[in-house]
């Protein structure tokens, strides 16, 4: 099974730029109504375990939360593979810096570009990582931030966020057209525009190479779907 976890994947979004191998045979919104706020590692999380990890997990200090393997759908998967992801094997230098260079944006510390400069060098970073693993394990999960991290500062640049759907389409066709497992992509939450900013909003996103029928999921359902498929 392939999951790509894409965060801030945007439903509206992915509909406008007609990206067909994000959409999949299925796609659809996710239910995270039961979250009071969108947060990337709490949604992760509970992706992860199949429950609501927001009381667990306080704001202050969120980024460093780390769950055991066999505390998520991973149990199931002696041969897995995971690349980057949020409470489980999230590279903390990377986001780390991230964070920092997004801070000294607003601080008028740095620039646009410099910030992208990172975000793009994690994010091809990590698309070698993910692509080299391809094939290998039964399970392989690969955590991309781009539109998230490229978001928050240009989400309301058209331009910018073409770019940046057209790159994750890229990525969804070339594992379509790599196997012939079970692909799910998925995201956190949707991203809303905030003049040329970006923030966190309540529609997540999700799509399958096999037909389901899932009508709004939450994004805690998953879980049994990754079982099942795992212990075919």
């Amino acid at each position: 099974m392939i999951i790509l976890a894409l965060d801030a994947l945007d439903y509206q979004q992915v509909e406008k730029h007609h990206c067909k191998n994000l959409m999949q045979a299925e796609h659809g919104q996710t239910d995270i109504s039961d979250f009071t706020l969108p947060r990337t590692v709490v949604l992760w999380a509970s992706f992860l375990t199949s429950k609501n990890m927001e009381a667990k997990i306080p704001i202050e200090g969120q980024w460093e939360f780390t769950l055991q393997p066999d505390e998520t759908f991973l149990r199931f998967v002696e041969n897995h593979h995971t690349v980057d992801v949020p409470a489980l094997s999230l590279k903390q230098r990377s986001h780390a810096e991230e964070r920092d260079l997004l801070k000294k944006y607003f601080q008028h510390e740095t620039t646009i570009e410099t910030y992208d400069s990172v975000v793009l060098r994690n994010h091809e970073e990590n698309k070698k990582e993910f692509f080299k693993s391809m094939g290998k394990f039964d399970l392989l999960m690969g955590y991309f931030d781009l539109a998230d991290a490229v978001g928050h500062l240009s989400f309301g640049v058209p331009e910018r966020t073409s770019e940046v759907y057209t790159e994750l389409e890229g990525i969804a066709e070339e594992v379509r057209s790599s196997t012939d497992d079970t692909v799910l992509i998925i995201s956190d939450h949707g991203m809303k525009a905030l003049g040329r900013y970006g923030d966190h909003s309540e529609n997540g996103f999700y799509s399958l190479n096999r037909p389901l029928k899932l009508r709004t999921p939450k994004i805690t359902q998953f879980y049994g779907l990754i079982e099942e498929r795992a212990l075919r």
